[in-house]
């Protein structure tokens, strides 16, 4: 009998040390995952100005960081602007999780300089929609081309890109080649007045998603 409790003893020692292994295995695994995550949106090197998503605050941005504080930012999050970028920085670690601009009121030519900026920073734009969005995406390869989205697309299977980052351009007023306007304003339908609310954010969702899991 005392044979048989040591050995069930010992069978449940050695079950208990699997149960370890593998839940140390398994915190591994996901360790890595956010780890991969962050060093593929860190090799796009995507953003502006100096700031790049992922990428923590050097020394003479968090001390521009400090200066320029904005209110309204996520909880565990701070804010700041650096002339008229605003960047949206984790609190504990100090990355980077967003850069944005905002312009409220934009004339068409202001809308144009925006998105010349941002085609001088990441080419030709992946798809717009609706005449009034500019979207560029990336997967850890680097940039995602028109003509793949749009094999993607029709085969409803976006999800299998592996996007990872993206940036958006959304604006009120239509956005059209110079052609276009040139046509508009021929047949009186003068564009010089119009106005509108324009803004593009550079981001990574997933990236964003994971810092916002382990503050919980």
């Amino acid at each position: 009998m005392k044979n048989k409790v040591v050995f069930r003893t010992h069978q449940l020692c050695i079950l208990f040390s699997v149960f370890l292994l593998v839940l140390g295995s398994q915190s591994t695994s996901q360790a890595k995952t956010t780890t991969t995550l962050l060093e593929s949106v860190l090799s796009l090197k995507i953003g502006m100005n100096g700031y790049l998503i992922g990428q923590k605050l050097n020394d003479s941005q968090k001390e521009h960081a400090g200066k320029h504080l904005v209110e309204g930012a996520y909880q565990d999050t701070y804010k700041f602007a650096d002339n008229d970028l605003f960047v949206v920085v984790d609190q504990k670690s100090d990355r980077i999780l967003a850069l944005y601009k905002q312009k409220k009121n934009a004339s068409k030519n202001q809308l144009k300089e925006m998105v010349v900026e941002l085609m001088d920073l990441f080419d030709a734009p992946t798809t717009i929609a609706h005449d009034k969005i500019l979207y560029w995406a990336f997967n850890k390869h680097g940039a995602i081309t028109e003509d793949d989205f749009n094999v993607a697309k029709k085969i409803k299977q976006t999800g299998d890109l592996g996007i990872i980052a993206t940036v958006k351009l959304n604006s009120e007023m239509e956005i059209t080649p110079d052609s276009q306007e040139g046509n508009q304003e021929t047949s009186g339908e003068s564009i010089a007045g119009q106005t509108g609310s324009i803004y593009f954010i550079i981001t990574s969702d997933p990236m964003v998603q994971e810092f916002i899991t382990s503050r919980q």
